[in-house]
């Protein structure tokens, strides 16, 4: 299979797989624009969490400059006025309280003293040691994880908040020597609010690009598939077009056959005919001896060319373009044994059939391997005494099918085998040898073997191996 019947496979050819198709392409359309909307979303969710850390970062600054330009500001060490700063940006709304840490990331110390001690995180650390804020938003943190104690408590109920963890560096304005840091406890109200207007905001531009993206890819698909399919139809009716053309080339080709059916004919009237000739001139001449055996032997001789010729005017009618119908090798071999049936009768020969499997031909093919078999089983009967058996039987060899007619004669004669299937040489008295010199030419024309595959005192055995390649139904 090449590219492009490998890409065939998967253009739809009717509308339920359309419709299919465009469900995986909108489901895939649909899973990119909420894979967006995660990303987007969680991008802008850090840089609201990352704005309020930067903010107080600035702020703890410029509280740390108001506190140098007091009067006593230069009694204080370094780490105190950062403290200091830091305390004095605590005054910012919704802030519960700071926790403070040391150079090495160790807890030391809270405002206010209630506030429950933590461990600093390592990236919140990091930032810090880096000098820059971090923000980190818990959506639900219990009370009693930021105080240690609260009245409410005493009640056992602790309630839950959104938090705001805003980690800013301690360190002096415009150095780099770090001296420490505050983690600010902000309550979060304000950012899950924010939170979810980011999220109506983000929703109703994720449907509304998913929407004008699906009728845009209706848009562009639905007239390429209507113009598939008229393609698909017009490409299915040059096909049966071209069925046809082939069909009527092939029955041109088995016309051709008719010579070789025609020659077949004259051949089976040939010796019926010079019969009657000889007893009609026997009457002419006034002779007595004629008695009823004869007349017995003229009537079968007519009634054997009148089947022949029922025979040929069948096949000829079929190749002419009669319609075709199917035979099993089973009624094959039925047919062919009742068209002999009269001739093995009166010689006293009895035809055996025996088939291994049945499988289906068409009437053509068995039509013409059935001249075939026929003059085969004509030839057998004569060559067989009176009282033996000529048997007739089908069997699978890969792929062939093969015929066999087996005789009860004497073998063909070995000075004829050189020329078994040339006219002008039998092993009858009075025969021309036409007959298996035509079946020769039809079993060429069918693509078949006919071949004389055992000869001995015992008979002889005439094999027809059709390829299967004939059968309709192969399997056997």
């Amino acid at each position: 299979m090449d590219f492009q019947d490998h890409f065939e496979r998967y253009i739809p050819q009717t509308r339920k797989a359309f419709a299919l198709g465009m469900a995986i392409a909108l489901s895939v359309l649909a899973a990119t624009v909420f894979s967006g909307l995660v990303l987007v979303r969680s991008l802008v969710r850090a840089q609201i969490v990352q704005r309020d850390a930067v903010a107080l970062h600035d702020t703890t600054l410029m509280e740390q400059l108001d506190i140098e330009a007091m009067e006593d500001g230069g009694l204080r060490t370094r780490e105190q006025v950062s403290f200091d700063a830091a305390v004095r940006s605590s005054r910012l709304r919704n802030v519960l309280g700071i926790r403070f840490y040391d150079a090495a990331g160790r807890f030391y110390d809270a405002f206010p003293p209630t506030i429950q001690p933590q461990p600093l995180g390592n990236e919140a650390f990091s930032a810090a040691r880096n000098l820059e804020p971090y923000g980190r938003y818990v959506p639900d943190t219990r009370m009693d994880d930021i105080f240690i104690y609260l009245p409410q408590f005493a009640t056992g109920q602790v309630s839950r908040v959104p938090t705001l963890l805003a980690t800013v560096p301690l360190h002096r304005h415009g150095a780099n020597e770090f001296f420490g840091a505050a983690q600010f406890v902000i309550e979060g109200y304000r950012v899950a609010d924010e939170y979810a207007r980011l999220d109506r905001r983000l929703a109703a531009i994720a449907g509304a690009t998913f929407l004008v993206a699906a009728l845009l890819l209706m848009a562009m698909l639905w007239p390429a598939f209507r113009r598939l399919q008229r393609l698909n139809r017009s490409l299915a009716q040059h096909a049966q077009r071209l069925q046809r053309a082939n069909e009527e080339l092939a029955l041109a080709a088995r016309v051709s056959a008719v010579g070789a059916v025609s020659a077949h004919l004259m051949h089976g009237l040939r010796n019926p005919l010079a019969s009657l000739s000889q007893f009609i001139r026997r009457q002419g001449d006034g002779d007595g001896g004629t008695d009823r055996d004869e007349i017995q032997d003229a009537l079968t001789a007519s009634r054997r060319m009148q089947a022949l010729i029922e025979r040929t005017v069948e096949v000829v009618g079929d190749a002419r373009g009669e319609p075709a119908y199917e035979l099993t090798v089973l009624e094959m071999g039925d047919d062919v044994r009742r068209r002999v049936a009269a001739e093995a009768a009166a010689r006293g020969v009895q035809v055996g059939f025996q088939a291994e499997g049945n499988c289906t031909v068409s009437s053509r093919t068995a039509n013409l391997a059935g001249l075939i078999l026929v003059n085969l089983l004509e030839n057998a009967i004569q060559a067989t005494p009176a009282g033996g058996v000529v048997a007739l039987s089908v069997s699978r060899d890969g792929d062939r099918l093969c015929f066999r007619i087996r005789d009860g004669g004497g073998g063909f004669p070995s000075a004829l085998r050189e020329h078994l299937f040339l006219p002008g040489r039998s092993s009858r008295e009075g025969g021309s040898g036409i007959g298996l010199a035509i079946s020769k030419q039809i079993a060429d024309f069918l693509g078949a073997e006919l071949v004389l595959e055992e000869s001995s005192a015992a008979g002889c055995v005439f094999l027809l191996e059709l390829p299967m390649s004939v059968c309709l139904d192969p399997p056997c």
